[in-house]
């Protein structure tokens, strides 16, 4: 027809081509996506804030303060919120984590320790997970002065390699979905807190890999062998004791940790039958043990 621009078949072909590309780079990425664990979930923009009991004063209460890491990207915090609510404490599980940095995680724990007025507690407990410890102890040398009565980290020789596994095999990808954050905590040694008598500490040691690790597992093996010492998580503490669940069961698997956890608190220490050696597993097994830690 008069006035219309036939389009080459040349130029038809390309856009075809270029089409085809993309919808294989977009079906790529959702798989990288899924391997890596990295899918973020919904939730609470600000975190969690559960009060037992609303019309009791602060300096009258105790709270707990349970501090997530990269993995409630992929298995978020609704479990850790039903579980370790409805137990006698004022519960916090903030939302925290930086693109940006370490420090920006900090900044950001800090306003949220600030906007719930953590420090008017009579005890403030916490139960950290892995990126949630460094961040931490880093704010504890900024906040020498605090009202923390216990600290349970959660520690994984395997999973703290996840960050460089991840940056090493997935470096452009991980970047685009999650930041610097990742690369920077993968070169950032753990600081450890001095374990004096104000506050109670106790370390929880994962014995098996995530589904993550095994996928990136040449790449963490790359670190050296592992240590499964608590020595090796360069943290003085009060007690310890291993569990068989990786990292990713950690978000949902409460049976027997959970216990452990609020007897901690309670006492200081973990129970008797907590297991202070490690299992003999395979650690990149997929099934978990059942009736141990």
């Amino acid at each position: 027809m008069e006035g219309m621009t036939c389009i080459s078949p040349e130029v038809v072909r390309y856009v075809l081509n270029t089409l085809r590309f993309l919808s294989v780079f977009c079906i790529a990425f959702v798989i990288i996506v899924f391997l890596t664990g990295a899918v973020r979930v919904a939730r609470p923009k600000n975190g969690y804030n559960i009060i037992e009991k609303d019309s009791i004063v602060r300096c009258s209460k105790e709270a707990l303060l349970i501090i997530p890491g990269f993995g409630s990207r992929a298995e978020g915090v609704d479990d850790i919120a039903k579980y370790f609510s409805g137990k006698g404490y004022d519960l916090f599980i903030p939302a925290y984590i930086s693109r940006d940095s370490l420090n920006a995680c900090v900044d950001n724990l800090d306003q949220f320790i600030k906007h719930y007025k953590l420090k008017e507690y009579k005890k403030l407990h916490i139960f950290s997970y892995i990126i949630g410890s460094w961040t931490l102890n880093r704010w504890i040398q900024r906040n020498p002065k605090n009202n923390i009565a216990s600290i349970v980290y959660d520690r994984s020789p395997l999973q703290e390699r996840a960050p460089y596994a991840l940056d090493n095999d997935l470096h452009l990808i991980v970047r685009l979905l999650e930041g610097d954050i990742v690369r920077e905590f993968s070169t950032i040694p753990y600081e450890p807190i001095i374990n004096d008598s104000a506050i109670d500490i106790g370390i929880i040691i994962e014995s098996r890999a995530t589904r993550l690790i095994r996928n990136h597992r040449k790449s963490a093996m790359q670190l050296g062998p592992l240590d499964w010492t608590v020595e090796g998580r360069k943290q003085q503490c009060d007690d310890y004791l291993f569990t068989v669940n990786n990292h990713d069961e950690m978000y949902h698997d409460f049976d027997l940790i959970g216990s452990q956890i609020f007897h901690f608190i309670r006492t200081g220490k973990f129970t008797e039958a907590a297991a202070r050696t490690r299992p003999a597993l395979d650690p990149f097994q997929k099934q978990k043990p059942k009736g141990v830690l």
